[in-house]
């Protein structure tokens, strides 16, 4: 049986961060709950997916939105940096875009 490798896939190593957004005095704050690399992946939204499971399960929760609002995906072998939002938007003020 032949590998990802022998098939011609590219797999890749990805970045994925979980924040929680948190208002404060008419500002966004946006921190990192947990940083999670993924070795191997043929896509970023893969990539996602894999890292969503690992966080549930390091952070013993069933769903990985009870402790992160936001996702961010950076592939590692390049220095763009990919967002991938949440499935529930986290509501914010109009003067928190803007700083």
């Amino acid at each position: 049986m032949l590998n990802e490798y022998e098939k011609g896939w590219q797999m890749s190593s990805y970045r994925v961060c979980f924040f929680n957004e948190i208002p404060r005095n008419a500002r966004l704050y946006r921190c990192c709950q947990r940083s999670i690399v993924i070795r191997s992946a043929r896509t970023p939204e893969r990539a996602v997916e894999a890292a969503k499971k690992r966080f549930a399960r390091l952070e013993r929760i069933r769903d990985w939105k009870i402790h992160a609002a936001t996702i961010e995906v950076e592939p590692l072998d390049r220095a763009e940096t990919l967002e991938v939002p949440s499935t529930s938007p986290t509501p914010r003020t109009s003067d928190s875009l803007h700083q």
